[in-house]
């Protein structure tokens, strides 16, 4: 026999948060750029600290910056220059999630990171 599948959205939720870390590491893919897009031969690709990124929706919608934190647990990414201010006046990164980030430009200097495109564009 087999698990049937559920849709109910608590499951799908529980099934999203609770996930193993190397299943959580697709869910940090975000779209490349189309000018980057011809040049990798993919659509998109896992974001990484060091990665330029434009945030596409929310409060911070068309900054441009660099990938200073990736929060695998929570599935959240810290762009530099997206701060809020507290009402006590301390500044804090604001948390966007990978779905709304678009790749400008991608941190090359590891070489794992260029196997990891090769195998991509295959």
């Amino acid at each position: 026999m087999f698990k049937k599948y559920s849709g109910k959205p608590s499951k799908q939720r529980k099934r999203h948060f609770n996930a193993p870390l190397h299943k959580k590491h697709s869910l940090m893919s975000s779209h490349l750029a189309t000018s980057l897009r011809n040049k990798v031969d993919a659509r998109s690709l896992p974001l990484r600290k060091g990665d330029k990124v434009r945030i596409m929706r929310g409060d911070f919608k068309d900054h441009e910056g660099e990938i200073t934190k990736v929060d695998l647990k929570a599935i959240k990414v810290y762009v530099d220059g997206a701060v809020v201010e507290k009402a006590d006046g301390t500044k804090i990164e604001y948390p966007i999630h990978p779905s709304n980030l678009e790749i400008i430009d991608i941190d090359r200097k590891d070489e794992m990171r260029d196997k990891a495109i090769g195998r991509k564009g295959e």
